[in-house]
């Protein structure tokens, strides 16, 4: 973080610079020049009436005095270039944080499918990694003392606790995971990764679920398919049916038909 903090203070100031000369260009219509005078023009009090401020509202048409002239105000603010220029600060930030700039700035406008895609797997990779070192460097062992004291409390009950501590201290951590990308495609990758025996079931699971057991999976799986079981449906690959109704008739295929011919 102490690498772009720099770059952040610099992108501050230049946008509150942008916002005061923006709102300066909005407060300033135009400029009325009058010929110089051989002394300052006199308002009927006396005072001095030059550099005076003329209000205007809508549909005002104001009539000038002899020889003073129209100038407009066009200072070109909100300026073109704030927009491409902030991107690239961003950019720099995003690269000095280790994230991608889609990420950090939540914008896909610059980018296609392919390149987000890989920029969001890049950032999961990374966000894993932290995850690991969160729970090794800090949740461990906030657990293993809240654990002993809630048991000598006698919140949590567990009578041999003090006899068997590493059994009870060695947890599983799940972290969140994350969701499809691209569900057709990579639902399809992962079945065929456990088929092939390079995954299993439950490293799909912690991957792609939020912080789910493979465990409570498979028992809401089970509990599903028993409730269908108790209402009398099946599923089948076209859906939710009854269990006495017959499968549909497969069609007969091209060999067949050419058998019989």
């Amino acid at each position: 973080m102490h690498t772009v903090l720099e770059r952040l203070n610099d992108m501050n100031a230049y946008a509150r610079a942008e916002i005061v000369a923006a709102r300066a260009s909005a407060n300033i219509m135009a400029f009325v020049q009058s010929p110089e005078p051989l002394s300052p023009p006199q308002a009927e009090d006396g005072a001095n009436n030059a550099g005076r401020i003329i209000p205007s509202e809508p549909g005002t048409i104001q009539e000038l005095a002899p020889g003073q002239t129209f100038t407009s105000w066009d200072p070109k603010r909100p300026n073109n270039s704030f927009d491409p220029f902030m991107r690239i600060m961003l950019r720099d930030v995003a690269s000095g944080l280790g994230v991608s700039y889609e990420s950090l700035s939540r914008d896909y406008s610059q980018s296609n499918y392919s390149s987000s895609r890989l920029s969001l797997l890049d950032d999961r990779d990374r966000w894993r990694v932290l995850q690991q070192w969160l729970i090794r460097r800090f949740l461990e062992s906030v657990f293993q003392e809240w654990l002993e004291y809630a048991v000598m409390a006698g919140v949590v009950p567990i009578a041999d606790f003090f006899t068997n501590k590493k059994k009870y201290l060695n947890v599983r951590w799940k972290p969140r995971g994350w969701s499809w990308i691209d569900p057709t495609k990579e639902v399809e990758a992962y079945v065929k990764a456990v088929n092939e025996g390079f995954m299993s079931i439950s490293d799909v699971i912690a991957l792609t679920g939020a912080g789910i057991d493979a465990e409570d999976e498979f028992k809401a799986r089970a509990a599903e398919l028993a409730l269908l079981k108790s209402m009398g449906l099946k599923k089948t690959d076209k859906g939710l049916v009854a269990i006495d109704e017959p499968e549909p008739a497969e069609p007969p295929s091209e060999q067949t038909n050419t058998n019989k011919e």
